[in-house]
């Protein structure tokens, strides 16, 4: 036998295989993905049945920010309200009552015009120059309140910074009737609202709704229905309360019910 000829045939027998098991490897497992690691947790999304709207990957910037309690405020001004309408405290949130229906508008965009002359007089809403409309908001407290009535929340408004406040505890909401009458408004304030450090750069809104998934914290088969940057209760420490950036999502289950789950936007964790 020659010995030259079967280790040549032996030799191609074995390049053979090998080639046919790395032809079945690569089909198995492809070597080369083109896709990023954000894309395939997405993609994972996408087959759990988690949808979302269009995902921004702009990193905007933060800081810690501290205020206290506005209560003492409101309180120490509640005399400059309009003669006649009803005010009083619910713990921290002041409620306020007109002597009369007041009508506002005729549809949803007429009713905030008419909102938003009302906020800015001094006898109707106390510091009402400090807040603003926030149609994200009023979509969370509607989503959030089980009533027939109409709300339309305003959000104080953060000194220097393009991003509100989004706690009730800095927060207008009023409720309008059927017939677009004002039935009453509840409101809370947070006072002397400063920056404890320099602007940091947060985590974009496509890292933090990442971020929910990746702590199981989105049901499967469920709509991302609403995101919301602002600066939301961290802790309290002695008289001061202490904020952070964060990122807000209004998530829907399968079977409608809603829930609002916030990311802390400086490192990602979820706030529970």
């Amino acid at each position: 036998m020659d010995f030259k000829k079967v280790l040549a045939a032996f030799l191609v027998v074995f390049v053979a295989v090998d080639i046919f098991l790395g032809v079945q490897w690569v089909q198995e497992y492809p070597f080369s993905d083109n896709r990023t690691t954000d894309q395939q947790i997405l993609d994972e999304m996408s087959d759990d049945g988690i949808s979302y709207g269009k995902l921004s990957q702009t990193r905007h910037t933060g800081s810690y920010l501290a205020g206290k309690s506005g209560k003492q405020e409101l309180a120490n001004q509640q005399k400059e309200l309009k003669s006649g309408w009803q005010s009083l405290f619910s713990d921290d949130q002041l409620v306020v009552i007109p002597a009369t229906d007041v009508q506002l508008g005729t549809d949803e965009d007429s009713d905030r015009l008419a909102l938003d002359k009302l906020v800015a007089k001094d006898n109707r809403v106390i510091k009402g120059d400090e807040y603003q409309y926030s149609q994200k908001m009023t979509e969370l407290v509607r989503a959030k309140e089980n009533t027939s009535a109409k709300l339309y929340a305003y959000v104080e408004k953060v000194p220097s910074d393009n991003h509100n406040l989004v706690t009730s505890q800095a927060q207008i909401v009023f409720e309008v009737d059927s017939k677009h009458r004002l039935q009453k408004y509840e409101q809370q304030y947070v006072n002397q609202l400063q920056f404890l450090r320099d602007d940091m750069q947060l985590i974009s809104e496509k890292q933090a709704l990442i971020n929910l998934y990746q702590y199981n914290e989105l049901p499967n088969n469920s709509t991302v229905k609403l995101s919301k940057l602002g600066y939301a209760p961290l802790t309290t420490v002695k008289d001061d309360i202490i904020f952070i950036p964060v990122w807000q999502f209004l998530v829907e289950t399968s079977n409608k019910e809603t829930t609002l789950i916030t990311v802390n936007a400086i490192n990602g964790s979820i706030m529970k």
